[in-house]
């Protein structure tokens, strides 16, 4: 801020040196001159002259005041363009200050409600996988004890099987047996029959 305070200052007396150097009353003024020292009047001189030269200086020096007045003026001029320039630049400055930060606010507020609408959506999620965990927890819980129910089924009805099965050659190998020995009774009664049959009929035979 202060390098363009002095830099507009520069300007500023810039301005004001043209203009005092094209102001002809500065160059002609008596400051700038050198005192003409009067010379003592002599009893025999003429007033006329003096009279018109005083007038002369008179509309001289109205014609500077005039012309610095016109500098003046034109030096109040440039200030008031030059501050009406300054107040339209901090005029821009300040619009697009405030619209940054108006634009920077908006994007702010629009973060915290996307950071709020994703701490509820990873709530949400962390919810339904929790959700999820604890079913899935449950429905391996349900199988393991299915399977171990059915482990357990199989292993029983292999075991009844077994032992009907062992069971079941008993009684056939006891019915075997039974057979075997009522074949045998059968085949010796009907071989006796026979052999009796013969014996009986070779003795009738013989009478």
């Amino acid at each position: 801020m202060s390098s363009k305070k002095c830099g507009k200052s520069k300007f500023i007396s810039e301005d004001i040196k043209d203009l005092m150097n094209e102001s002809q009353f500065l160059k002609d003024s008596p400051l700038t001159k050198k005192t003409i020292k009067r010379a003592k009047p002599d009893n025999l001189v003429d007033d006329g002259p003096q009279i018109n030269q005083i007038g002369n200086k008179k509309r001289k020096i109205e014609a500077d005041i005039e012309a610095s007045t016109q500098s003046r003026q034109k030096i109040l001029d440039v200030m008031d363009q030059q501050l009406i320039s300054r107040k339209k630049s901090n005029e821009n400055l300040f619009k697009c200050l405030s619209d940054l930060i108006s634009q920077l606010e908006s994007d702010h507020t629009v973060m915290k409600e996307n950071e709020q609408k994703l701490e509820q959506l990873t709530a949400v999620l962390n919810k339904c996988i929790q959700q999820a965990t604890v079913a899935h927890k449950q429905i391996l819980k349900a199988l393991k004890e299915i399977h171990d129910s059915f482990m357990k089924q199989c292993d029983e009805m292999q075991s009844e099987h077994k032992a009907e099965t062992n069971q079941l050659a008993d009684e056939l190998a006891e019915d075997i047996k039974k057979l075997q020995q009522k074949l045998v009774l059968d085949t010796k009664r009907s071989g006796w029959e026979a052999m009796r049959r013969t014996i009986f009929h070779a003795m009738q035979n013989d009478f």
